[in-house]
């Protein structure tokens, strides 16, 4: 007897398009979130007063505006500056997009692939509030804290030992760091 492989759905195929409702309160959303590039973690519902949305869901787009990447003030800016009603898309946990940022960004995609665009557009969204960090001298003219932060080398293994990096590696020969803005090293 043969057995028949069964190929998991991609992620991409369970995504939830709803549309966030107004409370009784003039403004009031019928969402809560949390999470956010600056805890590491993807956006998601953390309630759902008005219903139509899963509590735990990773939040994709909101009126189709990409948010991944994204800290929880900017996801917060771009839910708030939407006009009513509110598109918003959403997608449940899973093996591959769970809600650790970081671990998302270590893994490697096909090139062209849904999850190698979707890591592109992360990064693009990070590096509006990220502060490239790094192990080498300042050159001329770069300004700590603005074109990059400049840590030892023993800094730098601390910020990895503690999690506290994006993401990390090493690029010509020198160790590469990613720390959001948000981070107590950058703020």
């Amino acid at each position: 007897m043969s057995k028949t492989a069964v190929k998991k759905l991609h992620w991409r195929s369970k995504v939830q398009d709803s549309f966030v409702p107004l409370l009784g309160s003039p403004g009031e959303l019928g969402i809560a979130i949390g999470g956010g590039a600056d805890y590491g973690e993807f956006p998601f519902v953390t309630s759902a007063p008005g219903g139509g949305l899963t509590v735990g869901d990773i939040i994709l787009e909101i009126g189709g505006t990409p948010v991944l990447g994204m800290t929880l003030g900017d996801v917060r800016g771009v839910l708030n500056s939407c006009p009513h009603p509110i598109r918003i898309k959403t997608v449940s946990p899973g093996s591959t997009l769970c809600k650790d940022l970081r671990l998302y960004l270590s893994k490697c995609f096909t090139p062209g692939s849904v999850d190698s665009q979707l890591q592109q557009v992360i990064r693009e969204n990070l590096y509006l509030r990220a502060v490239p960090c790094t192990t080498r001298q300042p050159r001329d003219g770069e300004i700590s804290g603005i074109n990059y932060n400049f840590v030892s080398i023993e800094e730098f293994f601390s910020l990895e030992e503690s999690g506290a990096l994006l993401e990390s590696g090493k690029r010509h020969n020198a160790p590469y760091i990613q720390v959001c803005r948000m981070c107590c090293l950058c703020a």
